[in-house]
């Protein structure tokens, strides 16, 4: 059946290539810069027509038309000066052009890279781009699950959550346009959140630290995901997208005088055509399914200084059914998740930028399973600015306020007994509040060539944070240092202690301690990178993260501050070109961490403990318009504890289980191989079309999730992952 739809659609391709061939004159060319390096992802096409191309890798595009006569030529991307140019078309034969774009002189550049960093910016490190999300395979084009295929990120679990270099999903921040969102996934479960509720077309940059990252951000202990969302809309026009899981929509609009524009995204998914060719819908009551909207207005004012209003909004359910040892139910699950943001950018001259941003954010969760009736709202609202200096050439300073206020309330019920969720199980209620206001502060001076030494510079801060309920106050230095050996090789060495406040749960007073003080990280990383050219980028690293304070449990007061523990391992990984034309990367992390924190009585494999993290995501041009793919993930299986017997309650009629030793044993090693065919043209010399067939897990290996029990626990049924599982998906995309 699979053949026979590849087949089909191959040939359904080739045939309209061939009706749309005749009569249409070719454009091609490259787009560089005035240093002569190409730039990618540049929208290279006809005004009044929306027929063109995006620049790949190397700088070039190409596309055919079949208009005729005078015609305007345009050439645009964020942070240069928009290429026109009139051109005569005679409807037939090639037109070359070498097209030379000028930067904006709007944004600072980095004078530092700091270790353990990578972005869609080249300045800020080892380089992500967009197309490199769109089509990973595997990756759903979600930017989190793309991500996971990075080094310094292990392989948890298959949810979106970033699991960074051992620390927990909470002590990763994500921001958006400045603004903290601590809850970016939809579908969220214990298991974690399975996608972004940030659509990958309205992200403009992505800045992404495992380690050792600036005095920039606060209150964070692992890792930072910055995002920055897109500006004004290249050129007007919308797209439409439909796939087994998916229903994605989106337009944008700039009129001539490109002083504001408007855009919005709507994403609808679904599961059951999944489930319905694939498999799996017995263990759902509701299969899975979220809505997403996105939108953004621009407006360019004063010269450079735009203004920013970013909207996203998103809600799920799911119904999933559950086996226990003590009962079989439906867990039911939904949230709902909104964010509003407004930003300005002004460069008040030409060595200084000022960026600030208010936002709003609102999540709600409920869970339902049994007596299990919990639900969770949080409000965050928060002010950010952040200001940057360039003193002269090789000296940069940098330094921002922020504040925020978050509000969180749990209300409804929990079992009595974690071992007991029966409908008639005990429990608690729980209507809990907690408040935390944080203020923060930070100077950065950056220095390049320091002390005269040629290509020596370093990156010294101090961030000031202070949370005003829990009297918790704290200055934390960070530092970093790097040396180009070369314009190829460079060294870099980084170290600073961060902090971070624990999970708010455990600050209920309830059944928490209001008085814990925060946890803390000291950051240690040596890295090397080499990059032969523009295409090709290897870097080493090796780190040791030691952690103290961490919250643990006490038997006066709950929990107290007692808890420690480490991290450490290598990060590796090379981006570029193999051999036959293949691109792609391959990354390998290594870790060794434990921690005596929570319930752990002494210090012992962390449950985030993956030894051998292995990615490999390759590319494969078979064509002018086919493209096959894989990415193959290989993960040390994940630590657990292990049931060892039980004792029967014979108040309750329940047995309750008896614990082996903390994570003393691990679940089966994790493997999976994603295959994906992807199709591009133009149709009708106007339309840009995009189909894609996706084959998951094509071997078929068996992931576990965790295992259900016997009444008794005297036997145990493996739990399989629920997307995990072999299947195929396909659809297609079309820009007009």
């Amino acid at each position: 059946m699979n053949n026979l739809f590849l087949k089909t659609l191959t040939c359904l391709l080739i045939t309209l290539n061939i009706m749309t061939a005749q009569n249409r004159t070719t454009i091609k060319g490259y787009v560089r810069g005035a240093d002569g390096k190409p730039i990618p992802y540049v929208n290279v096409f006809i005004e009044g027509a929306f027929e063109g191309a995006m620049t790949n890798e190397s700088g070039y595009f190409e596309f055919t038309t079949s208009m005729k006569g005078r015609i305007i030529l345009s050439a645009s991307i964020i942070g240069y000066e928009k290429f026109i140019k009139e051109i005569e078309l005679n409807g037939s034969g090639q037109i070359e052009l070498n097209i030379v774009l000028k930067e904006k002189e709007v944004e600072l550049k980095e004078t530092v890279i700091s270790a353990s960093s990578y972005g869609s910016e080249k300045e800020k490190g080892l380089v992500i781009n967009r197309m490199d999300v769109l089509t990973t395979p595997g990756g759903a084009a979600d930017l989190y699950q793309s991500l996971k295929t990075m080094p310094g990120i292990t392989h948890v679990s298959e949810s979106a959550e970033l699991y960074v270099r051992g620390g927990d999903p909470l002590e990763t921040v994500t921001m958006i346009n400045q603004t903290p969102v601590y809850h970016p996934y939809t579908l969220e479960s214990s298991y974690g959140g399975l996608f972004s509720n940030l659509k990958q077309s309205a992200i403009k940059s992505v800045y992404f630290s495992s380690g050792g990252f600036s005095a920039k951000y606060g209150n964070v202990l692992s890792g930072v995901l910055d995002i920055e969302t897109r500006d004004l809309p290249v050129n007007n026009g919308g797209s439409f997208g439909l796939s087994l899981a998916s229903l994605d929509i989106s337009y944008g609009y700039m009129p001539e005088s490109e002083s504001v524009g408007i855009y919005a995204d709507f994403s609808k998914s679904y599961t059951e055509p999944i489930f319905w060719l694939n498999g799996g819908s017995e263990r759902m009551t509701v299969a899975p399914v979220s809505g997403n909207l996105t939108a953004g207005a621009i407006l360019k004012y004063a010269g450079a200084s735009r203004l920013k209003l970013f909207i996203m909004a998103a809600d799920d359910k799911q119904g999933v059914n559950v086996e226990r040892a003590e009962y079989n139910g439906v867990f039911n699950g939904n949230s709902s998740n909104y964010l509003v943001n407004l930003q300005s950018i002004n460069p008040v001259f030409k060595n200084f930028l000022i960026k600030t941003a208010v936002g709003y954010n609102r999540f709600n969760n409920l869970w339902k399973i049994g007596a299990l009736d919990i639900k969770k709202t949080e409000n965050v609202i928060s002010f950010r600015s952040d200001a940057e200096y360039q003193i002269a050439g090789k000296v940069k300073l940098l330094g921002g306020i922020e504040f925020e206020s978050r509000k969180i309330n749990y209300l409804g019920k929990v079992p009595y007994y974690d071992y007991d969720i029966r409908p008639d199980a005990e429990y608690t209620n729980i209507d809990a509040n907690i408040n935390g206001d944080r203020a923060g502060l930070y100077a950065e001076l950056q220095y390049a060539d320091l002390f005269g030494i040629k290509n020596f510079s370093t990156a010294a801060g101090i961030r000031y944070d202070r949370i005003i309920q829990l009297n918790a106050e704290w200055a934390d230095p960070r530092i970093s240092f790097s040396y180009r050996l070369s314009e190829k090789s460079t060294f870099r060495l980084g170290a600073g202690i961060f902090r971070q406040m624990p999970d708010p749960r455990l600050l209920n007073p309830n059944d928490g301690n209001p008085g814990l003080s925060p946890m803390s990280a000291e950051h240690y990383i040596f890295s090397y990178e080499f990059t032969p050219d523009d295409h090709n980028s290897l870097r080493l690293e090796f780190y040791y993260k030691d952690y103290d304070d961490l919250p643990a449990e006490n038997d006066f007061a709950n929990y107290d501050n007692s808890g420690y523990g480490f991290a450490k391992g290598i990060d590796l990984i090379y981006k570029g070109i193999f051999p036959y034309g293949i691109t792609g990367w391959i990354s390998y992390g290594y870790i060794d961490t434990k921690r005596k924190w929570i319930d752990f009585g002494n210090l012992t494999r962390s449950s985030y403990d993956i030894t051998h993290n292995l990615n490999l995501v390759m590319k494969f041009t078979l064509s002018d318009y086919f493209q096959l793919g894989f990415t193959c993930r290989y993960a040390t299986g994940r630590p657990y504890t292990p049931i060892v017997g039980s004792v029967y309650k014979e108040k309750y009629d329940i047995y309750e289980p008896v614990y082996g030793a903390d994570n003393s044993v691990r679940f089966p090693d994790y493997k999976r191989i994603d295959l994906r065919l992807t199709y591009y043209n133009m149709l009708f010399s106007k339309y840009y079309l995009v189909v894609y067939a996706e084959a998951l897990n094509i071997f078929g290996f068996k992931n576990l999730f965790g295992y259900s029990y016997s009444f008794d626990y005297g036997q145990k049924k493996e739990i399989e992952s629920y997307f995990g599982r072999r299947m195929l998906v396909f659809g297609f995309m079309l820009q007009i």
